[in-house]
C-alpha cells in the first residue's frame, strides 16, 4: 500500500518554492483554518509548536472523513488524544495540520511539550539509515541540545548586537575545518512528531551548530555549545560509532 509520508529535506524546500510564487499563501485557500467544528466539538490546531508532523500517514485510496471549501480531513489513528489531520487541497506534498479538541488543547500541549513523551535520536546528517535512538544516560544531554537548536534558530536573522548569542559564535576559515556532519533530534513516543533534523558538526571534539558557509570570503559560521552538552553528546556520537 502506497503511503504518502512527510520527507522533511523535500518538505522544506517545497515549502520555500511555495513561499515565492506570488505571495498566494496568504490567500484563504492556501491557509489552514484555526479552528475546526466536527461533530459538535470545536478542534485547533498550534499545539505543537517548534515540531514538525512526521509519523501522520494517509494511505492513497482511504478517502477522507469529511471535505470542507479548502481541506480534507481525517481522523487520526492510534492517537493518545482525539485528533483529526487536514490537507490542504491545493499542497503539492503531504505536510497535514493536526488538531485537537478545544477542550483538550492545554493538556495535548503539554504532553508533547513534554520530554518524558520522547525517544531521542543521534546520526549523520542526511543519512537516515545511519541513525541510532539513545540510551536514557544521553537523554537529559540530547534534550539540553535540543533546546538550544531551537532557542538559536528562532533568532536567526537578529544578529549584530542584538545576538543573545553572539559569545558563542565562532568564524572559521573553510580550507582548514573538516568536521563531521551530524544531527540530535526527538520523536514523540507516538511516532507523529519531531523536532527538525538540523545539521551539527563536530570538530575537535566540541559540538556546534553549522550556520552557513561563504565559499567567496572562504569562512564558515558555527555556534558552540554548551561544554557539559558538547562533551556528553560527542561521547555519545563516539560510543554508537556515528563518528
Amino acid at each position: 500500500m502506497k503511503k504518502f509520508v512527510l520527507t522533511i529535506i523535500s518538505a522544506l524546500l517545497l515549502a520555500l518554492m511555495t513561499l515565492s510564487l506570488c505571495g498566494c499563501f496568504i490567500l484563504p485557500k492556501y491557509s489552514d483554518p484555526k479552528s475546526i467544528e466536527i461533530a459538535d466539538e470545536i478542534y485547533v490546531n498550534g499545539f505543537y509548536d517548534n515540531l514538525w508532523v512526521d509519523g501522520i500517514t494517509v494511505a492513497e485510496e482511504t478517502p477522507p472523513d469529511m471535505e470542507t471549501e479548502y481541506h480534507y480531513w481525517w481522523k487520526v489513528d492510534n492517537a493518545p488524544f482525539d485528533m483529526y489531520c487536514a490537507q490542504n487541497k491545493e499542497k503539492l506534498y503531504w505536510n497535514p495540520s493536526i488538531y485537537c479538541k478545544k477542550s483538550e488543547y492545554e493538556k495535548v500541549k503539554a504532553y508533547y511539550a513534554s520530554p518524558e513523551n520522547y525517544d531521542y535520536f543521534i546520526g549523520t546528517y542526511l543519512k537516515d539509515e545511519n541513525h541510532i535512538k539513545l540510551d536514557e544516560q544521553y537523554e537529559e544531554y540530547a534534550e539540553k541540545a535540543i533546546e538550544f537548536i531551537i532557542a538559536l534558530d528562532s533568532t536567526f536573522g537578529v544578529g549584530g548586537i542584538f545576538d543573545p548569542f553572539e559569545d558563542r559564535k565562532i568564524t572559521v576559515d573553510v580550507e582548514f575545518l573538516d568536521w563531521d556532519r551530524v544531527t540530535i533530534y526527538r520523536i514523540s513516543k507516538d511516532g507523529f512528531f519531531t523536532t527538525l533534523h538540523m545539521e551539527l558538526a563536530i570538530y575537535n571534539g566540541t559540538l556546534y551548530r553549522h550556520v552557513s558557509s561563504d565559499d567567496s570570503k572562504k569562512q564558515t559560521v558555527f555556534y558552540c555549545f554548551d561544554d557539559d552538552v558538547s562533551r556528553h553528546m560527542v561521547d555519545a556520537f563516539l560510543s554508537y560509532e556515528i563518528i
